[in-house]
């Protein structure tokens, strides 16, 4: 039993702190403003997603970044269209059959006024500590790069 509460609680604190510094940057999917839904051209962006890592190790790193608020109101209004828009392109990928795990960041107090979704790929042995913040090191990806990346 003790065993299997170890595992859990590992599982659940390997999803709060994943990172990795050498990231693969793949896409962006953008949103417009007040909204949870990605214009529909963005499906081939993650189609192509699908099939570029889909037989890889790893896993995908999806980040949203939230800039600062003043009141309580907007900051909690902020950080619930934020996981909208994560998980309307988790589900979109998960529908579609998508196996590799997924893994999911919202960075608070940005600076940038930035809407969308930013897909990098990450190798298993990229996994850092929870004391990493930002994540470092992106660049466009080719099939070559996700086959032969460093870890």
């Amino acid at each position: 039993m003790k065993a299997e509460i170890a595992v859990l609680f590992l599982m659940c604190t390997w999803n709060v702190s994943a990172q990795c510094d050498n990231n693969i940057y793949l896409t962006s999917i953008p949103y417009a403003k007040n909204s949870s839904y990605f214009p529909s051209e963005y499906s081939n962006e993650l189609d192509s997603v699908l099939e570029q890592t889909s037989n890889n190790k790893g896993y995908l790193l999806l980040e949203f970044q939230v800039t600062e608020q003043a009141d309580e109101k907007s900051k909690k209004y902020n950080m619930w269209l934020a996981d909208r828009r994560i998980n309307r392109v988790k589900e979109y990928l998960t529908t579609s059959s998508y196996s590799s795990p997924i893994v999911s960041k919202i960075l608070t107090a940005s600076t940038h006024d930035r809407r969308d979704v930013s897909i990098s790929w990450c190798k298993p042995s990229e996994v850092q500590s929870s004391r990493a913040i930002a994540a470092h090191g992106k660049h466009k990806v080719s099939q070559s790069d996700l086959n032969h990346a460093p870890g």
